[in-house]
């Protein structure tokens, strides 16, 4: 018997089976308890009362910042994962300006997920301090702006963002503005060097072009 207590965790999702899936999945692993797989208002009205750790978040972007404040207001010392992320600049930085604690790719095994759960609950390898510094984005990004994040991360000048954006290139040149605005730069390439360093900062992952 593990004299080690099992990491208690809660899956939400508004994706039915996604979250019942996880629950199964999750559900062999001796290191964890699943408490529950809830949809979102189902998770806001359960975890008050509940002794969760961890909670592996699966909503779509957009729903990331208000979701994750609305579960810090219940528990501020509750670890959010993301779960199927791509890796992209712009899903990056947004679960690192939204301050999640850790993410799972989305081609993440079940043994990725498990070693998440353990480091961001303090009990895994190389476990960070929970601190939730506070990132260099103020102002969150639009999501027209985080796809010109992408864009700019990939070296495009503003007529190719715009062409692959189908906007105009002044549109896409007023984009680049609010993002370097946002991030306190005044070049693109500063702009790109301080997504890629407050991505890192949270999540040690090299951004790539």
């Amino acid at each position: 018997m593990s004299l080690i207590e099992p990491i208690k965790v809660s899956i939400v999702s508004d994706v039915r089976l996604h979250r019942d899936g996880l629950a199964h999945l999750l559900s062999a692993c001796p290191s964890i308890d699943v408490l529950g797989a809830h949809s979102v208002p189902e998770a806001l009205t359960r975890l008050p009362t509940s002794p969760t750790r961890v909670a592996l978040l699966d909503v779509p972007l957009r729903g990331f910042s208000a979701t994750i404040d609305a579960l810090r207001r219940i528990r501020s010392s509750l670890a959010v994962v993301a779960v199927g992320i791509r890796e992209t600049a712009s899903e990056l930085l947004s679960c690192a300006a939204a301050g999640v604690d850790g993410y799972l790719k989305i081609d993440a095994t079940v043994g990725d997920m498990v070693s998440t759960v353990e480091r961001v609950a303090g009990t895994g390898p190389q476990a960070p301090i929970l601190d939730r510094p506070a990132l260099a984005v103020h102002r969150p990004l639009t999501q027209q702006e985080l796809k010109v994040a992408d864009l700019l991360n990939l070296g495009f000048g503003n007529k190719e963002i715009a062409r692959r954006l189908n906007i105009e290139p002044c549109t896409a040149k007023n984009h680049v503005r609010n993002i370097m605005n946002k991030l306190n730069v005044h070049r693109r390439g500063e702009a790109v060097a301080t997504l890629r360093a407050l991505i890192a900062e949270r999540f040690s992952t090299p951004v790539r072009r």
